[in-house]
């Protein structure tokens, strides 16, 4: 946008002009009020841009004019170069008179040897505070007025938004492309805020959407083209007319599209975001708790994103193999997924190292494993504390062996554990199924070890899927 400001005031092309954006605060002047923040390029950092520009082209011009024997008034710059207005034949190249203060310096007035400008632009309106601390905080505001239509699913409670007009006051648009993807922008951000996003937290306040696994966010296929409208009034009080356009439909769509569920469904207000559970709630009333509601989380150790779950698993050797393997320090390497040592410290102590990956935390840790109630072969409770530079966990669960019809044996088991540092802050999700497919291997592996297969549920062979 700047290249194209410059370009405009000196009748060049966008791409004849170069932006450096490098700042050295030991040469270059500046201020604290100065750089590209709030919603102020148009308004301030374009600006300054133009006004030197034009400084530069009152230079040119003057050596223009000495050049082709014209009055510096009657100088006009376009099409790359700088011409006589009356006379268009009568013209020299821009990079030409550009250069002349370095190939030519005697051809240029003593006041324009130098082409550089710096300008510093302060709006009188914005004056410092008053004596009773009043004070005009913004030079110009931008407008925007949106209205939609919705459609909600009565059996889903989904929300469909069929149209959606933004109509935006800007004052004079620089650039229609770049202020057509700001209003695009910022309204794809809003309808995730209106309809998706939401930040959950757990009974002990533990952050559950922490990745992109459990913070939904809506893709291209959710979010309808809006029908983009203008308006242009320009500012008074900005050296180009413009009054910025921001990301204004973050703020405007989520309480425009509220505002239409609110009234689709008769009612004066709504929480955002508008879920589908918020809205069967408001159609069909709060459902009734489960019949079988889940078992409590058992607590163990100190405060943390907590694990629980339970689960089976079939291999074909006898429960007695099964329960020597399980004690075998060498076995346990073989089968515990990751594992690059383990040490049998006693008969029912171990201590292991290994490496596990949850999404894109992957980590090495130190793991401290005792086993107790142990009622060979039939039961045996872990308890273990595992340790790294990512994070630590704590954790105890109970497997039990039962023997089959056909001699092989039935594993079953339950868990409880708790996960701190900064593994933690991966979403549930990704740690519960990173739990499930480390389990998964460890049966697997347990299975082929054995001389037999993990036998699997008929739902997971007819869909290629683990149970």
């Amino acid at each position: 946008v700047l290249s194209q400001i410059v370009a405009d005031a000196l009748g060049l092309k966008p791409g004849d002009i170069r932006v450096l954006t490098e700042l050295d605060t030991a040469r270059d002047a500046w201020s604290i009020a100065s750089g590209n923040y709030s919603s102020r390029f148009a308004a301030a950092v374009g600006g300054a841009a133009h006004l030197a520009a034009l400084k530069i082209r009152t230079k040119l011009a003057k050596t223009a004019a000495t050049q082709l024997n014209v009055a510096a008034g009657e100088i006009e710059f376009s099409g790359g170069h700088v011409r006589a207005r009356n006379n268009p034949d009568n013209a020299v190249a821009f990079s030409r008179l550009a250069a002349t203060s370095h190939w030519s310096p005697g051809l240029v007035p003593e006041d324009n040897q130098t082409l550089r400008e710096t300008v510093f632009w302060t709006p009188p309106e914005l004056a410092a505070p008053t004596e009773t601390d009043e004070i005009n905080s913004s030079l110009c505001h931008g407008f925007i007025f949106d209205f939609c239509g919705v459609e909600i699913d009565r059996v889903t409670g989904a929300v469909r938004i069929d149209k959606y007009v933004t109509m935006h006051d800007c004052g004079r648009i620089l650039h229609p492309g770049m202020v057509a993807g700001q209003i695009t922008g910022g309204f794809a951000h809003a309808v995730g805020a209106a309809l998706y996003e939401e930040f959950a937290y757990g009974p002990d306040g533990s952050f559950l959407t922490g990745t992109f696994a459990d913070y939904l966010v809506p893709t291209a296929t959710e979010v309808p083209a809006p029908l983009i409208l203008h308006i242009e009034t320009p500012s008074p009080f900005t050296p180009l007319g413009a009054k910025g356009v921001g990301e204004g439909n973050c703020m405007s769509t989520p309480v425009c599209i509220g505002n239409a569920v609110a009234d689709a469904l008769g009612i004066a207000a709504i929480d955002l975001p508008l879920t589908p559970s918020k809205i069967a709630a408001r159609l069909r009333g709060v459902e009734n708790e489960a019949r079988r509601p889940q078992q409590p989380t058992r607590t163990v150790g100190s405060k943390g994103r907590r694990l629980h779950s339970r689960g089976d698993a079939r291999v074909e050797a006898a429960p007695e193999t099964v329960w020597r393997m399980l004690l075998d320090p060498d076995t346990l390497k073989a089968i515990i997924p990751g594992c690059h040592k383990m040490e049998k410290l006693s008969g029912t102590h171990f201590r292991a190292e290994v490496t596990l990956g949850v999404g894109p935390v992957t980590g090495r840790y130190k793991a401290d494993i005792e086993l107790s109630d142990l009622q060979p072969p039939k039961a045996v409770t872990l308890t273990g504390i595992v340790r790294g530079a990512l994070g630590d966990g704590r954790g105890a669960g109970r497997i039990t062996l039962a023997r089959t019809d056909s001699g092989g044996t039935q594993l079953a088991y339950e868990y409880d554990a708790e996960i701190g540092g900064k593994v933690a802050a991966i979403g549930g999700r990704l740690l519960d199924g990173a739990a499930r497919i480390v389990i998964r291997k460890f049966f697997e592996a347990l299975a082929r070890h054995t001389g037999g297969a993990q036998q699997r549920s008929l739902f997971s062979r007819l869909f290629r899927r683990d149970a």
